[in-house]
């Protein structure tokens, strides 16, 4: 990390050197395919890990034993064990760890978390939200996007874990869910079309749905009992306040990945807390863990674990 709180990226390592060497030559970075070695390079004080889900917890705690920060790509496991896990081991050697839930940083959703916040909404009552795309027609099952283990229910993993951070972060933890997930049109052996009911432990309610073969589409609206903001795709909040006009508001398209990333550096610095808490993480994939169990008992409602205080 240099001086101005961004982080300068000097190595890579990939299982696929091959792939990456012109990318890496073009960015001047050193390229390899030993993790390991990597970590041992004292100048390194922080890795950012982008693999198939179930290699993180092997790799963050290798990391984090090797005292470096560790930014992790959702989902950070894919159970609430592997979870709690990595978590106690980075508080363990003293390193921060982050999970990448990069449309926190969007400024439609930032505004949408003020007004619930200040309580122009009223009580939160509801929230609805779906994250659909056309991508589950590019995988196949020879790849780990297209596998059914590292993707469980459907779009989940991929797209409705975003919108799940954000209802966790406005809600708070989930209590219960019950999801239907089922495959349709998709050629990989993975589901393409995945609803869930939730019922959080406020008593607040909520709905998601995510669909993997389909156009591309955003939607969250939250409900309050003096009003509602939606978030009609990522660039937008329209808000409606009780015998008020709906309002508007239009924000420009910003590099949300580059703002976590900047951000990440900055809490390892002590100047600045990371948005996704750790604990929310957890909540994350404790309600992901559930929610994955109910689809495999075709929707039978399902109890959340605890994710800690």
């Amino acid at each position: 990390m240099d001086s101005e709180n961004t982080l300068r990226f000097s190595r890579a390592v990939t299982r696929s050197p091959d792939k990456a060497k012109d990318f890496c030559k073009a960015h001047g970075l050193l390229l390899g395919a030993d993790f390991e070695t990597l970590l041992g390079d004292s100048s390194i004080n922080a890795v950012v890990i982008a693999t198939p889900h179930s290699q993180h917890v092997a790799q963050i705690k290798a990391a984090a034993a090797a005292g470096k920060h560790v930014f992790v790509e959702k989902p950070l496991a894919l159970t609430l064990e592997e979870g709690l896990d990595v978590a106690t081991t980075c508080a363990r050697h003293g390193v921060d760890l982050a999970v990448g839930f990069n449309r926190r940083f969007l400024p439609a959703y930032v505004g949408m978390e003020k007004l619930l916040a200040a309580g122009d909404l009223g009580v939160p009552m509801h929230v609805e939200g779906n994250f659909s795309g056309p991508f589950g027609y590019d995988y196949s099952d020879d790849m780990w996007r297209g596998s059914a283990t590292e993707n469980p229910a459907g779009g989940m993993a991929a797209m409705g874990i975003h919108v799940l951070d954000a209802m966790i972060s406005l809600f708070g933890p989930v209590k219960q869910v019950a999801a239907k997930s089922a495959r349709r049109v998709l050629k990989a052996s993975i589901d393409d079309t995945t609803t869930v009911m939730l019922e959080f432990t406020s008593g607040a309610t909520g709905s998601l749905s995510t669909l993997m073969a389909t156009a591309s589409n955003w939607r969250l609206q939250v409900f309050g009992s003096k009003g509602w903001a939606a978030m009609p795709d990522q660039q937008s909040l329209e808000f409606s306040i009780l015998k008020q006009k709906v309002r508007r508001k239009q924000f420009e398209s910003v590099n949300t990945l580059a703002r976590e990333l900047d951000s990440f550096a900055r809490s390892t610095q002590g100047r600045d807390a990371f948005p996704v808490s750790v604990r929310q993480a957890l909540c994350g994939v404790a309600a992901m863990q559930a929610i994955t169990e109910s689809a495999e008992k075709d929707g039978q409602t399902v109890l959340v674990a605890d994710c800690g205080s």
